[in-house]
């Protein structure tokens, strides 16, 4: 009889136990797994979806019931992906995700079936269609271009669909690994067509102890097809670090950076020649010499001589504009193609460095029949602009296709504006609509904008995303870029520091005491300062050597000068400084001395001669007393 009651207490307690369980499992929230079935010898990424108001942090855990904990990668707070395994028993399974404390709190549902058995089957009458999706970097930024340990930057990838299918379920992942991510790591873009592009944006902290030298920033890259096929594309992105400490004497070394390409012509042929030129800059810390130029032979070879182009010496921040004579091999694919070039070259300490970096350049496989839109040139009116400024940006937009294009959508920063950087749009957006520019014409753009008050004085780097109808049902997109140089502007005030008018009369010396403030709030190096006028004979020195001038500083010149004619006369001074472009410039201000008429006797010609006073009588013995004692006394004398 006591067992009897045991037995039915340890039954109820399971019972209780199961049913909790149960509950306990239902209340989770359910989350969606892409995707549904795996096979068994093969495993797979599985994607977790949240659902409702739940939400993934770092730190997030998947756990296939019955078999333990997956690798999971957290890639946003909606997206956790999971590594299951080859080699489990196939049947239904539940997948839980686990907070930080191993509490579930999430809910979905996984199938693993076994492979199907080698069976003879029977030619399809039509193979199902081939392809995948491919995902390659088709453009990336580091900003700023080198980093310092400590310091933050941002990478920014233009990744492109080169396969013959659509990506779904797209990500870009930035996993970390020498670089520290800052915030979401991973960023997802659903579908992506076939030659359709995406952005992706990360932020990075450079590490402390890192040294010297090119590190890698790890990029993930993933989709699935409409089959449910999963494909994975790593990529890296070169970012230089400078400025750590070694313990030992610097050495440096060049890094020689292809910073500018043009091809003639601008569109190329496959099979026909074309120069490719090349805009070479040693932006490293050693200069570099012995520097070999050649183009990648699977893609070119040369039209005339050799492959390869030398340059003998390139020094700290110079550059070099290099040639190559070039025969494009036949493709299939146009458009903007990537052609890469090797670089190889030396110091003088005996150091060999090679490279290679990819340039873009316009492939046509049928100008013919379709249109092609390039900027033909650009300009801005004023064509100096400084932080601050507003001002008119042209851009002439020639079709050298053989067809029509339509509907043409111009979005200066890229397709969202994103880019725009220090550029603000007025009177509109950063879009600009043209019905259609026939074969053969261009189109002329106006787009009204405002430079940040803040903006850095240098070449601002402009994507200009370009996208329109091909007329056979096509819409084209692409991305050109063009540059802005943004410069400080001098704010003098020059005047006379004490007055002179009424002391100016024709063929008398007169002093112009002249002053110059720098009312700006930016240093600038015045190389000279001058004071000029026609109408005037300057006596001896009319200019000095200033230097820097900081905000708020002044200078002053002493010049000495003859007017030679009547009436308002015009002094000239000329500020000669030098810009961010370490050029001369000259900045004038004009002031102006009203100068008097010569006086001349009444009734009389030639100079003037003052008239003597006359004496004063001789005092008496009577005159001097007086005058002593007043003196005495303090009256005056």
């Amino acid at each position: 009889m006591r067992k009897s009651i045991q037995w039915i207490f340890v039954a109820g307690l399971t019972l209780w136990l199961a049913l909790g369980v149960a509950a306990w499992v239902t209340a989770q929230t359910p989350v969606n797994v892409e995707p549904t079935v795996l096979r068994t010898d093969l495993g797979g990424s599985v994607s977790i979806y949240a659902t409702g108001a739940l939400t993934f942090t770092e730190g997030y855990t998947v756990r296939l019931v019955n078999y333990g904990i997956l690798t999971t990668n957290y890639i946003n707070p909606t997206v956790l992906q999971a590594i299951v395994p080859a080699g489990l028993s196939a049947g239904d399974y539940t997948l839980w995700v686990l907070d930080t404390n191993g509490v579930p709190v999430g809910a979905g549902a996984l199938r693993l079936v076994d492979p199907p058995a080698p069976t003879a089957t029977p030619k399809p009458s039509s193979a199902p269609p081939p392809g995948r999706p491919i995902l390659t970097i088709r453009n990336y930024t580091v900003e700023p271009l080198q980093v310092r340990p400590g310091q933050e930057f941002t990478v920014t990838v233009e990744v492109y669909n080169n396969g013959s299918r659509a990506g779904e379920n797209t990500m870009a992942v930035f996993p970390g690994g020498t670089f520290i991510p800052l915030g979401d790591k991973g960023h997802l873009f659903w579908q992506v067509h076939i030659n359709a592009t995406f952005v992706a944006t990360q932020r990075f902290r450079v590490p402390t102890s890192i040294t010297n030298g090119i590190h890698n920033v790890e990029v993930q890259l993933s989709a699935n097809d409409w089959e449910g096929n999963h494909y994975d594309y790593p990529a890296t992105i070169p970012v230089e670090v400078i400025g750590a400490g070694t313990g030992a004497a610097p050495t440096g070394k060049p890094k020689v950076l292809i910073e500018g390409v043009s091809t003639t012509p601008t569109v190329i042929t496959p099979g026909a020649p074309f120069s490719l030129t090349l805009v070479l800059a040693n932006r490293g810390s050693r200069t570099a010499i012995n520097i070999m130029t050649g183009a990648d032979p699977a893609g070119a070879v040369p039209a005339s001589g050799g492959s390869v182009i030398s340059t003998d010496v390139l020094r700290i921040n110079e550059s070099v504009t290099v040639t190559l004579p070039l025969l494009l091999k036949p493709i299939k694919e146009g458009g903007r193609q990537g052609l890469t070039i090797a670089l190889e070259y030396s110091d003088y300490s005996g150091g060999s460095y090679s490279d290679q970096q990819t340039v873009g350049v316009d492939i046509d496989t049928s100008l013919a029949n379709r249109p092609q839109l390039l900027i033909k040139a650009y300009h801005t009116d004023p064509s100096t602009i400084s932080p601050g400024d507003s001002f008119t940006l042209t851009l002439e937009l020639a079709n050298v296709g053989g067809g029509n294009a339509q509907r043409i959508t111009l979005a200066l920063g890229g397709e969202d504006g994103e880019q725009l950087g220090a550029f603000v749009p007025l009177e509109g957006s950063n879009v600009s609509f043209v019905p259609d520019v026939a074969a053969g014409q261009t189109a002329v753009l106006t787009m009204r904008l405002m430079v940040a008050g803040n903006a850095e004085t240098r070449a601002h780097n402009l994507p200009v995303a370009l996208a329109y109808d091909t007329g056979t049902g096509t819409r084209e997109k692409g991305t050109q870029r063009i540059s802005l140089m943004v410069f400080r502007r001098p704010k003098f005030q020059a005047s006379f520091y004490r007055p002179v008018e009424g002391a100016a009369m024709v063929g008398q010396p007169m002093p112009l005491p002249i002053e110059v403030v720098n009312a700006g709030t930016a240093r600038f190096n015045v190389a000279k300062l001058e004071v000029v006028g026609a109408g005037w004979e300057f006596q001896g020195e009319n200019s000095t050597y200033v230097g820097n001038l900081d905000p708020g500083g002044s200078w002053t010149l002493d010049a000495l000068a003859i007017p030679l004619t009547p009436g308002p006369a015009e002094v000239v001074v000329n500020i000669h400084y030098v810009d961010d472009l370490n050029q001369t410039q000259i900045y004038s201000q004009t002031l102006t001395v009203e100068v008097l008429e010569m006086p001349q006797p009444d009734g009389g010609e030639g100079p003037f001669t003052p008239e003597t006073p006359p004496e004063a009588p001789p005092e008496t013995l009577m005159q001097k007393v007086l005058r002593f004692i007043k003196g005495f006394l303090g009256l005056g004398s």
